[in-house]
C-alpha cells in the first residue's frame, strides 16, 4: 500500500526556507505599509481641505476644518476625528447654531499630522470666495515609526489651493522648500 505525505526532514527544510524569504522580505513590506499610510493621510487631507473650500462657496460663507475637542472648540489632533462646519461668526467653534457639514473619520494608523500656519491657529478657514482666511500653511504628515524618509508635505497657499511638496536633499530625504529636512 503506497502512502503520501512528506517526511519530518521535508518539512523542515520547507519551514526554513519560508522563515528565511519572511525574515528578507519584512523590511521592504514595513516600508511599503509606512508609505500607504501616509499616502491614506495625505488623501485625507486633500479630500478635508477641498471638501470646505467648496462648501465655503456652496453655502456662501466661512467654513471651518479642524479636529474639535469636547467642548466644541478646534485644536484636538489632526489625526482624530475632523470636522467641516459652517461657522458664521468665524470663532472656530462649533456652535448651536451652526451647521456640520461633514465628519471625517480619524486615521487608522498611528501617523501624525501636523499643521503649521502664521498665527498658531489649530483650524483652516475657507471664505466664501475659496480663498483661506489669511491661513497660507503646510500640513506635515509622518508615519507612525516616525521615519523621515516617508515624511510628506502639503502645501496650502492664500488662494486656497492645496499641492504636494516633492523636494528632497540628495540622500532622498523630504525637505521644505528652504532646504530644511522636515520635522515629525
Amino acid at each position: 500500500m503506497k502512502q503520501y505525505g512528506f517526511t519530518l526532514a521535508e518539512l523542515l527544510v520547507t519551514l526554513i526556507i519560508m522563515t528565511l524569504l519572511t525574515v528578507t522580505a519584512y523590511p521592504s513590506i514595513s516600508d511599503m505599509l509606512e508609505r500607504q499610510a501616509t499616502t491614506t493621510a495625505i488623501n485625507r487631507m486633500v479630500v478635508a481641505v477641498k471638501l470646505a473650500r467648496h462648501s465655503a462657496m456652496q453655502y456662501r460663507g466661512t467654513a471651518t476644518l479642524c479636529a474639535l475637542k469636547t467642548d466644541g472648540i478646534c485644536g484636538g489632533p489632526w489625526a482624530d476625528e475632523l470636522t467641516v462646519f459652517l461657522d458664521w461668526n468665524q470663532n472656530a467653534r462649533l456652535d448651536e447654531e451652526e451647521t456640520t457639514l461633514r465628519k471625517i473619520p480619524a486615521l487608522k494608523s498611528n501617523a501624525s499630522i501636523k499643521w503649521r500656519v502664521f498665527g498658531n491657529r489649530q483650524y483652516l478657514q475657507m471664505t466664501t470666495y475659496g480663498l483661506t482666511n489669511y491661513q497660507n500653511g503646510n500640513f506635515v504628515i509622518c508615519p507612525a515609526s516616525g521615519n523621515i524618509r516617508w515624511a510628506k508635505q502639503l502645501v496650502l497657499n492664500i488662494q486656497g489651493r492645496l499641492r504636494k511638496n516633492h523636494r528632497v536633499n540628495g540622500a532622498g530625504y523630504p525637505v521644505d522648500r528652504k532646504g530644511r529636512l522636515l520635522r515629525c
